[in-house]
């Protein structure tokens, strides 16, 4: 769920019924002018935080679409959907399966805000925390283990792609770990209101002073954030979709790798344990390694600034939280930032790196 809250759905239908009936041709999964298109169902998505994220169905014909809005209380500086639209459909041409046509609307006549919109793809997507969710470890062995492998290798296939081709340099942080530690910077202090976490200041320092040479090989598109939660499965564990492009980025391959390793060692710290049928990391960069053609390098310096980056989000989520409490009247003490549970666990990676 959006983390500063809701637009009203009555509005949000009433806007989005007017687009429909105007802008039909635009409508991902629609036969041309069809002007039949109804709404028969339109629900919040509980999972992100963002963005907005609306499930619209549009009758037994269609398969329905996703709406995406910027949250009501922003959790970047700049939310250009045109971006998101751009870097999608670009890697659905070159064949990664992510929903497309994505279409950006900056008409603000339907919604009151831009928004982009997008088919709808059915199918099991994981919930935050792997080793809680009773799809994947009530599975065998076999079953868990072919999730994170179809991560990993939808990774190298993306990883391949040629982003030259849709310009997309000119739209997305990079292609230098400068540039990307330039941007974070920049995030650190707007996100936490000039007072950021002392643990990211601290682990900035480290990664600026420990970023690693200028690397031969050539650059990658990037996802941003590679995790299992952004994928959709088909009944037989394949991926069948890969979701939210919205930290899409040009770099090296391990900026992906790190936020996903990285991710895991933190869900580890915070739970104790793993889904046991998971690959270990030597594991999974062996696969990614084959399957790229790519030698890895630099994991220990990317895993800690995905995580600084995991936290900088995370923390800037919290802050938004605490004061959407506070306006409806609820005036419990939140927990001091600086007590941010993450933030010990990127200090514990750091330290075992520094």
């Amino acid at each position: 769920m959006a983390t500063g809250g809701f637009r009203e759905d009555d509005a949000l239908r009433d806007g989005l019924s007017r687009w429909l009936v105007s802008q039909a041709e635009l409508v991902p999964g629609s036969r041309g002018g069809d002007q039949t298109l109804r709404i028969t169902s339109l629900s919040h998505a509980t999972a992100g935080l963002a963005n907005e994220t609306l499930l619209v169905g549009l009758g037994p014909d269609h398969d329905g679409i996703v709406v995406r809005l910027p949250p009501m209380e922003p959790t970047f500086a700049v939310y250009d959907l045109s971006i998101q639209a751009r870097v999608q459909n670009a890697v659905a041409e070159a064949g990664i399966p992510a929903p497309a046509p994505a279409v950006a609307v900056h008409d603000l006549q339907w919604l009151g805000a831009p928004f982009l919109v997008m088919p709808r793809v059915e199918g099991y997507i994981p919930g935050p925390a792997p080793l809680f969710d009773e799809q994947i470890t009530g599975g065998s062995v076999d079953e868990q283990r072919r999730l994170p492998d179809g991560l990993i290798d939808t990774l190298a296939a993306l990883h391949a792609v040629d982003w030259s081709v849709g310009d997309l340099q000119s739209v997305l942080v990079g292609p230098t770990v400068d540039e990307a530690l330039e941007f974070w910077t920049g995030y650190v202090e707007w996100a936490g209101n000039g007072d950021p976490l002392p643990a990211l200041g601290r682990a900035l320092d480290w990664c600026r002073g420990n970023r690693p040479a200028a690397s031969t090989a050539a650059p990658s598109l990037l996802w941003g954030d590679a995790r299992l939660g952004n994928l959709v499965f088909d009944r037989s564990r394949r991926v069948h979709a890969v979701l939210d492009w919205d930290l899409a980025a040009i770099g090296p391959p391990e900026m992906d790798l790190g936020w996903y390793f990285g991710l895991d060692f933190m869900m580890e710290r915070l739970f104790g344990d793993r889904v046991p049928g998971f690959p270990s990391k030597s594991e999974a960069v062996a696969r990614y390694e084959e399957r790229s053609g790519r030698t890895v390098s630099d994991l220990d310096f990317h895993e800690v600034f995905a995580l600084v980056r995991a936290l900088a989000i995370n923390d800037r989520h919290q802050r938004i939280a605490t004061r959407a409490r506070r306006a409806r009247g609820d005036d419990r003490p939140a927990r001091p930032p600086r007590e941010n549970p993450m933030a010990q666990i990127l200090l514990e990676r750091l330290g075992a790196v520094e």
